[in-house]
């Protein structure tokens, strides 16, 4: 009992000397797509303000100049209790200027989450309503009247679409103090729920590693979406898409051609809880075969494997080959949970720079430092008594 005290007081203490372990953090902030276990926290309310950026030529085998895309989310995490959060996020405007999509969903911790854990797990689902019925120019004109078909972001599905995730995190710090980092692995899936299109499901993985520090953050992430397939050969499309009057398009779409992405990226943080955040996605999908390029005869001649199988027309992953995300993060209404308080206080017990001083060490500096002194009084006091003993035997030698 008395050493669990003694260990309160040195943490108090400790604490009361670093003002810095005021910084607000999220419990729940996650790296770009990769998102983790942990919620945010009951009671507290953050905001996420981004800037989504990209360049993307539609037509790669012609010298057209590339056309610039920004687009601006804005997402809203609200604690309901220490292991459920709630989320609001949109895309508020996209293609043509238009309105894009709005989502509302929650996030889960299966595990208790009131202090720092080495593994946690949990599940966030979402449901999607995409609104847009154009989204201006496609991979190889594969796009329907409906707002539905290859964007430079990847394949997308007007109306409602339901996605969840599976979420397991590694929290290093909590058993190595000396080092903060975190491992974060996402698996799940988005299923249109448009009869036609959710054969075209696809399942979602997230895998990151991130240096979790005091005041910054950096990451580095991979992220897939690829189509449900029954076996590992290239996802068939066949459909009479709009502007082709009857005639009816199949290609087909490789593993390696879905959209994916290695992202590095960081985050500077504030006392005040302000967060800056910039992330960089970069493509490193791969074609197979054909390309938008090819098609008709084109494809028989030269691809005549695929016009076995019924293709018309070639596809290639021409997306967006990189983008630019910067975001602003602030809390509106904000109480520290206890595992963010024990982060901030493992990242100053080992933060690098600071002068460590020896109590012990420094108690023995001054009990040393008191002896010499007080022998260098008592030499001193034995001098005088000896020069007046000295001098009253001249005086009484002289009489």
């Amino acid at each position: 009992m008395k050493k669990t005290i003694s260990k309160l007081v040195f943490l108090f203490a400790v604490l009361a000397a670093y003002p810095q372990t005021d910084y607000k953090r999220s419990r729940g902030e996650g790296f770009y797509r990769c998102a983790i276990s942990n919620t945010i926290g009951p009671g507290n309310v953050w905001i996420d303000f981004y800037a989504l950026g990209f360049l993307w030529d539609s037509e790669p085998e012609e010298d057209n100049l590339p056309a610039p895309f920004a687009f601006p989310e804005l997402r809203t995490e609200v604690g309901i209790k220490n292991f459920v959060s709630a989320f609001v996020e949109s895309r508020v405007l996209s293609y043509s200027w238009k309105f894009d999509w709005l989502a509302v969903g929650g996030k889960f911790t299966f595990l208790k989450n009131k202090d720092l854990r080495f593994h946690n797990v949990g599940a966030k689902i979402e449901y999607r309503h995409r609104f847009l019925s154009e989204f201006h120019t496609s991979i190889g004109g594969f796009q329907n009247s409906l707002g539905t078909g290859f964007t430079p972001e990847g394949f997308v599905v007007q109306g409602g679409s339901l996605r969840f995730l599976a979420l397991y995190d590694l929290d290093f710090i909590s058993k190595f103090s000396f080092l903060p980092l975190k491992v974060s692995l996402n698996l799940g899936a988005n299923i249109p729920f448009d009869k036609e299109f959710v054969e075209y499901s696809q399942y979602l993985v997230n895998f990151g590693v991130a240096y979790i520090g005091l005041g910054a953050d950096v990451f580095i992430e991979y992220s897939l979406e690829a189509f449900f397939n029954k076996s590992t050969d290239p996802k068939i499309f066949s459909f009479n898409w709009s502007g082709w009057g009857s005639t009816v398009k199949t290609w087909e779409v490789a593993f390696s051609e879905n959209p994916m992405y290695l992202t590095l990226g960081g985050r500077v943080r504030y006392p005040n809880g302000l967060a800056l955040y910039g992330a960089v996605p970069l493509l490193i999908s791969w074609n197979i075969g054909s390309t938008t390029a090819h098609t008709g005869t084109e494809i028989k001649v030269n691809f005549p494997e695929e016009a076995a199988r019924g293709i018309t027309d070639g596809f290639d992953p021409w997306y967006a080959k990189w983008k630019l995300i910067i975001a602003l993060s602030y809390p509106i209404r904000y109480r520290q949970t206890g595992a963010e308080m024990r982060r901030s206080f493992l990242l100053l017990k080992n933060k690098k720079g600071k002068k460590k001083i020896d109590i012990d060490q420094r108690l023995n500096l001054e009990r040393n430092s008191f002896e010499q002194e007080k022998n260098s009084d008592e030499t001193d006091r034995k001098k005088r008594l000896e020069r007046i003993k000295k001098r009253r035997e001249e005086i009484e030698g002289s009489q």
